[in-house]
């Protein structure tokens, strides 16, 4: 099994113990050392304290097991910030009830970027609130647009600055 493998299996496990979700793991060098990230998430966010558990655990069993072998190697765990791209399922699903920014791979309902609340999302579709623009949109109130998962080229969370 690869070192990646393994370190990925770990995390999974670890995460899975403190109702974390693994969102990704990268493995790379910087300089004479090896970087391992691990990106945690949940619905809610995640705290300094997931990360540092997260932390603890990981690296007992990558130095106990000798994954690395002599390379010294810096771990870090964080979430995966807002302006990530969604990756997965599990991305979609602990970003219910945000705001989000969906670009699509060719026109749907007469756009290719949607901008609105996310109400749900399985392997097939997501739906979308949202709100008019125009004053008679305006006046009709939000609408559901719901976007079929093959169209979807990007998304991520729509940040506001206000």
């Amino acid at each position: 099994m690869e070192v990646l493998d393994l370190i990925t299996d770990l995390a999974r496990r670890v995460c899975e113990t403190h109702g974390l979700d693994l969102v990704d793991v990268e493995i790379f060098r910087a300089g004479r050392r090896r970087m391992v990230r691990v990106y945690v998430g949940k619905a809610g966010g995640v705290t300094i304290e997931n990360c540092a558990r997260v932390s603890r655990e990981m690296s007992a069993v990558i130095d106990a097991e000798n994954w690395l072998g002599e390379d010294n190697y810096v771990l870090e765990v964080s979430s995966p910030g807002l302006d990530r791209a969604f990756k997965t399922l599990a991305d979609w699903k602990r970003n219910v009830g945000r705001n989000v920014r969906v670009t699509t791979r060719e026109k749907h309902e007469g756009k290719s970027l949607h901008v609105g609340k996310l109400l749900s999302a399985d392997e097939n579709e997501v739906t979308l609130e949202v709100a008019g623009k125009t004053p008679k949109e305006i006046k009709e109130g939000p609408k559901q647009v719901v976007i079929p998962m093959a169209l979807v080229a990007l998304a991520k969370i729509e940040i506001k600055l206000s």
